[in-house]
């Protein structure tokens, strides 16, 4: 039985076998920590359901929302006596009764999806326009092509041939990384437009593991380039949603024969452990502010609640809706038309074809052919192409698209947070607060920058570190100007972080919100009492054992205890939520109860400030920095590439990028730790995210048969 509990779902049962969940996106009242990372549309293929526990200590944090305005950050983290003060003032009934009718018919229009956002229009699109360098300019990038390295010459004619397939990170990548970046994938679509070398590009496209966030970005670079004129083709041997929303917007889509499709609607599934923990002898006692806080429904149900239900339908709805929309949009055809040929299960290429979802049916040498035809090329000759890395190494310098004299800097924060570097770590593994704020303040001390673009895409992580970046990220905006960009997701520490800008930019799908409390512990008595295992605790002090014994349950007196805890920690934060979203307590508890948000809901919620991607937060930041919209500036990326030289010459980036992934919650869950855990709601979204091999049911079941 020893190994059953020691793996990374359950480990370390012989430390401290209470557990917090981090269902809360943004308020946790966490003894000890249990981490549900399933897939939240996030770039980690390898997520499953991890537990980890930690010194036996009660935790109070809050995760209030952003504000508008820097005072309102300042009164969301006082005191709640001024929060209620504020909350409880009165005022005339003849005015009290307008207010509610507005309120009722924002809450009508909200409903309705007629509001995108409280300051939509208040802010620049970022829209790009596509100029061509005329003139003395293109006079200038021609010698600057000439005066390149080698290694950054590209032959006139050439075919830009980028290969999107697995995961694609938000960090940059060095020359020694075989992965994918969305910045150097967003650039490359740039420059090629730009490029005077450049004839079109190749796309190929296979099976993606990403959210809809990066799926989002990379679809409106490729809308973006086709404004130059140049054409761009589509390849793709095995299409699902998420593929096919990126071939359609190419127009020109081709696959072979034996192509796979499988154009079969999106599905969303949660996980339940109650029957397992039931059957070994475990009992989790959870408590649970917030109805759709599904961490705790996981460890005690055996199926879905009706508000997680609710929940998870409404976050499906939005993404297949948006589905529908664009595709439909890109086809020429009506929304019924589409979903009406989703539903018939359709797989045969040749209906594609007839039905006019592609364009032809031609197999990879055949569409080469095709484009060397149309460069006029010779057929026995090698079609000129440059590949993603290649291109990658040319500079923006080149092609007359960077110079500006005014700096933006770009901070990166992707992955899980933690505080400190672990000893197996590398630098690109996630968020490692002391790193971030090191970065953080360095721009701080600069006046070479005039505003600041923090890119986040992250479920969350040590609440401590998150804490320590949200200050310092405050600091800066105190400074200048300070815009959060959301990608795939952005909550709880992720969130926390954001809300210290002075503008949020979310996509339309980002998962975000989930403000809520849960926590409890384990009781392992059963268990205990099965393998013939025994604990005595000797203490001093009334509830000096409300998290240490383990091996009985909560007390009237301790589970009375957790409960009021649980309920002060969630009042407090969304108050402090509804200060910093200047927002009413009564309102804000409408959109918290720990209910994720696609970016959508949120911004017609008031949660985000604006819909958008990256150019859209760029051009937020020129304007909250008196810069002019067609005045060209130079992004200054903060995040130097990875993984290194000297990480690869010491072994590290080559021999720890997988171990970590597959180990990480192992040591963590055997250090033992004081800090506490901030992320956002476990949720699987199969073909969203690609369904994982590490189902945390099937692994504990084998392990525990193995135990036998």
């Amino acid at each position: 039985m020893s190994r059953l509990v020691s793996t990374s779902h359950l480990s370390s049962l012989n430390r401290h076998r209470n557990f917090s969940v981090f269902l809360s996106s943004k308020s946790l009242l966490i003894p000890i920590q249990y981490t549900n990372t399933n897939s939240l549309l996030t770039n980690n293929p390898s997520s499953s359901l991890k537990t980890s526990f930690s010194n036996p200590r009660i935790f109070h944090f809050s995760f209030p929302n952003s504000s508008h305005r820097k005072d309102l950050l300042v009164r969301a983290f006082e005191s709640s006596s001024s929060s209620s003060e504020t909350t409880n003032q009165k005022v005339p009934k003849e005015e009290e009764d307008g207010k509610q009718e507005e309120e009722e018919k924002k809450t009508s229009e909200i409903e309705n999806g007629s509001v995108k956002g409280k300051n939509d229009d208040e802010y620049p699109s970022g829209e790009f326009e596509f100029k061509e360098i005329t003139g003395w300019n293109s006079f200038v990038v021609k010698c600057r092509m000439l005066i390149a390295y080698p290694w950054q010459r590209v032959r006139k004619g050439s075919v830009l041939s980028m290969k999107l397939r697995g995961q694609i990170s938000e960090q940059l990548k060095s020359r020694f990384s075989s992965g994918l970046s969305l910045p150097q994938i967003c650039e490359n679509f740039t420059k090629a437009a730009y490029d005077p070398r450049i004839s079109g590009i190749y796309l190929q496209i296979e099976p993606l593991n990403c959210g809809w966030g990066k799926v989002e970005e990379i679809r409106r670079h490729i809308i973006n380039f086709k404004k130059s004129g140049k054409f761009i083709a589509a390849y793709v041997p095995i299409c699902q949603e998420k593929e096919y929303y990126l071939a359609s917007a190419c127009g020109e889509m081709y696959c072979p024969p034996s192509a796979y499709f499988a154009l079969y609607g999106l599905t969303v599934q949660s996980s339940f452990l109650g029957g397992i923990f039931e059957k070994v002898g475990i009992e989790p006692q959870v408590e649970r502010i917030g109805k759709y806080k599904s961490a705790g429904d996981q460890l005690t149900r055996k199926s879905m609640s009706e508000a997680n239900c609710e929940m998870l339908t409404a976050l499906l709805d939005n993404i297949y809706g948006n589905w529908l929309d664009k595709v439909s949009s890109t086809l020429g055809k009506k929304r019924e038309e589409i979903q009406s040929f989703v539903d018939e299960g359709v797989f045969q290429v040749e209906r594609l074809k007839e039905e006019g979802w592609i364009t032809n049916i031609r197999y990879d040498d055949e569409v080469v052919d095709m484009l060397k035809e149309r460069l006029g090329q010779e057929k026995d000759e090698k079609l000129r192409m440059v590949d993603y890395k290649k291109y990658s190494r040319v500079k923006n310098w080149t092609l007359g698209l960077t110079g500006g004299k005014d700096q933006i800097a770009v901070i990166r924060a992707s992955g899980s947070i933690s505080r400190v570097k672990g000893s197996l770590s590398i630098s690109s593994s996630g968020i490692v607060g002391e790193q971030f704020i090191e970065k953080i303040r360095k721009v701080r001390e600069s006046k070479r920058y005039k505003a600041v673009v923090i890119r986040i895409d992250s479920p969350g992580g040590d609440a401590l570190a998150s804490d320590l970046m949200w200050r310092e990220i405050k600091l800066l905006a105190a400074t200048k100007p300070v815009v959060a960009s959301m990608s795939d997701v952005a909550a709880s520490g992720g969130y926390y972080m954001a809300m210290a800008a002075g503008c949020i930019v979310a996509e339309d799908l980002t998962l975000t919100g989930s403000i809520g409390v849960v926590t409890g512990k384990f009781n392992l008595g059963k268990l205990y009492e099965k393998i013939g295992f025994n604990k005595e605790i000797i203490s001093r002090g009334k509830f000096a054992e409300v998290t240490a014994a383990e091996q009985r349950p909560f007390r009237p007196d301790e589970a009375e205890l957790f409960a009021k805890s649980a309920k002060n920690a969630y009042t407090m934060f969304r108050d402090k939520a509804a200060f910093s979203r200047s927002m009413p307590a009564e309102k804000m508890e409408q959109y918290a109860q720990g209910r994720v948000w696609t970016g959508n809901d949120a911004a017609s919620r008031g949660l985000v400030d604006v819909l958008g991607g990256f150019s859209r937060a760029v051009a937020i930041a020129k304007q909250k920095a008196g810069i002019s919209q067609d005045k060209q500036v130079t992004l200054v990326e903060m995040s130097r590439p990875s993984p290194t030289l000297p990480e690869l010459l010491s072994g590290t980036a080559a021999s720890m990028v997988g171990l970590e992934r597959t180990m990480m919650g192992v040591f963590q869950n055997l250090t033992p730790t004081d800090g506490v855990q901030a992320r956002m709601d476990g949720i699987m979204f199969e073909k969203l995210e690609g369904a994982s091999n590490d189902n945390p049911i099937f692994t504990l079941i084998k392990d525990y048969l193995n135990s036998i």
